[in-house]
């Protein structure tokens, strides 16, 4: 909170939420940028089918979707066989993943469906590979899960907005109108809250305990003991602890 003007019949206050505003810009980008992937470059089911015209040929071709329906096809020859893949993560969790093995290259399937699901997928295949079947038709799908994903990170994403478009303090003190005008303006609206001077009973110090520290903001209590905020976001107490002692001396109070 700062002081942006003093007079002799006038004080003005002003809290921009830089914090909130920077917090949320991070949190929307980075949504942004996992709704991309999910929409664009996830794979949201894949088909593989193989036929064995001579006992000794595969010829195989991998099918795989995005939610928008963008169909990759791939052609799999000499097909040798399945297995599934561990990836861990860096807090014990577990992904899953059939990959396709041929002399050339290695084919991966969806990834998020359970090890049974994949085990299963990877048995199929391989019995093929070793039988005397003539076709293989096997096919896994994860819409479901995309659908849920993307709806959680629309609601990440929804909160990231809402804290990027807090709204600005302005407080001002008008010895001349006996009245205190408390303004907050932003991309959501404006409200203004105004009493007579003469109400204010005093101006109080609220303080929060965050994850890392402990953050204040000033508020003004009413004779009727109702509280109003004088920056509705908590910040550093140095600064509001100014703020609280220039008041009090504008309006000469002790």
């Amino acid at each position: 909170m700062k002081i942006v003007e003093e007079t002799r019949t006038r004080l003005q206050l002003k809290h921009r939420p830089i914090n909130k505003w920077f917090s949320g810009a991070c949190i929307v980008i980075t949504c942004l940028g996992f709704l991309i992937y999910c929409i664009f470059f996830e794979f949201a089911s894949a088909r593989l089918t193989c036929d064995r015209p001579a006992p000794n040929q595969l010829n195989c071709e991998l099918r795989r979707s995005n939610l928008l329906g963008i169909t990759e096809r791939l052609r799999i020859f000499d097909l040798q066989e399945a297995y599934v893949k561990i990836n861990r993560g860096s807090k014990g969790s577990k992904n899953y993943r059939v990959i396709i093995v041929t002399p050339l290259r290695d084919y991966q399937l969806i990834s998020n469906l359970s090890y049974r699901e994949n085990q299963q997928v990877s048995q199929e295949i391989n019995y093929f590979v070793l039988s005397k079947n003539r076709s293989l038709s096997v096919q896994q799908n994860q819409r479901n899960f995309l659908f849920f994903l993307n709806l959680f990170i629309l609601i990440f994403m929804a909160i990231g907005a809402f804290l990027a478009t807090s709204p600005v303090s302005k407080c001002t003190f008008y010895k001349s109108l006996n009245q205190v005008c408390i303004e907050r303006k932003g991309w959501r609206g404006q409200t203004i809250i105004e009493e007579p001077l003469e109400t204010i009973l005093r101006f109080d110090i609220q303080e929060k305990q965050f994850k890392y520290a402990k953050l204040y903001r000033a508020v003004i209590v009413l004779q009727s003991d109702k509280e109003i905020p004088i920056n509705s976001e908590y910040t550093n107490e140095q600064s509001i602890r100014y703020a609280v002692s220039r008041i009090n001396s504008f309006l000469k109070y002790q």
